[in-house]
């Protein structure tokens, strides 16, 4: 089997629409796909899920919701090759499931393939995860730009950190390191990121053709559980701090490179809205 999708879900409504999505995403063939759950909602919820996937579909426990320990523990009794980590408020567009799996197979450098979420306004919510000077990660361009916005580059990049709603990675890597479930509320992406970079070797990589919606923290929200800890923060933030000092010259290369795009990019963005803003001032004083 090659792909295991592997989501953890306490919503019927949102479940049923990530799986309504799979079928668009990738044109793999039944025998090829399983996709595996953690339920952590009601028994009358689960009763109104329904697969409209294609694919086979199954609830494999029923456990107390934490996405790290729930996710290991769907990995660790998954079938497929390739791992899809996905959350149940995306909603993927077409052929992106398997034009990652493309840039996973046929690309020894890379540990992990992520891709560009946008919120249902068409704003970017996900176009990769960097760190700001006090170490702690932010996603870039988030609500800044739209998703087709002419100033995104249409190109692979090489990005220093990816969120665990959309993460694609071979199962054998994942087993080996898998998500720290030390963290209370999130932070497991990025470690597992900063981890995959610092004991491997390997890039982190973002393709704009592996896309969807993404109705973010849906769920957490409902349930008071949005946002990070200050325990999570500084987990994260010591476990960045740690990085920068064993990892190598040219994981340090792809940051600065990375940054240097981000910079330029921003740098578009404010006089974009500096020519809006005078030509706002003209016209009033026109009119």
């Amino acid at each position: 089997m090659l792909l295991s999708i592997l989501v953890v879900s306490r919503s019927h409504k949102l479940l049923n629409q990530m799986l309504c999505s799979i079928s668009n995403a990738t044109s793999l063939d039944k025998i090829n796909v399983e996709i595996l759950c953690s339920w952590n909602g009601t028994n009358i919820d689960e009763t109104k899920i329904k697969n409209n996937s294609g694919y086979n579909f199954k609830i494999i426990q029923r456990q107390k919701y934490n996405f790290a320990t729930n996710m290991n523990s769907l990995a660790s009794q998954a079938c497929g090759e390739i791992l899809l980590i996905i959350n149940d408020d995306i909603v993927l567009d077409k052929n992106s499931i398997d034009n990652a799996i493309h840039k996973l197979i046929n690309n020894s450098k890379v540990g992990l393939v992520t891709g560009q979420l946008r919120y249902k306004n068409g704003m970017i919510q996900h176009a990769g995860i960097t760190f700001d000077s006090k170490h702690i990660p932010y996603h870039k361009f988030e609500k800044l730009l739209r998703s087709n916005s002419d100033l995104i580059s249409q190109e692979d990049q090489i990005i220093p950190a990816a969120s665990g709603a959309l993460i694609f990675i071979k199962k054998a890597l994942f087993l080996e390191i898998g998500f720290s479930e030390e963290y209370e509320i999130c932070g497991e992406d990025i470690e597992l990121s900063l981890d995959l970079r610092e004991k491997k070797d390997y890039i982190i990589l973002f393709s704009p053709r592996v896309s969807g919606i993404h109705f973010s923290s849906t769920t957490r929200k409902k349930h008071n559980q949005y946002g990070n800890s200050l325990n999570d923060l500084k987990k994260m933030k010591k476990r960045r701090e740690d990085f920068l000092k064993k990892v190598s010259k040219n994981q340090i290369s792809d940051e600065l490179n990375d940054l240097t795009n981000q910079v330029e990019i921003l740098k578009k963005i404010e006089l974009k809205r500096k020519k809006l803003k005078n030509f706002l001032k003209n016209f009033k004083k026109k009119h």
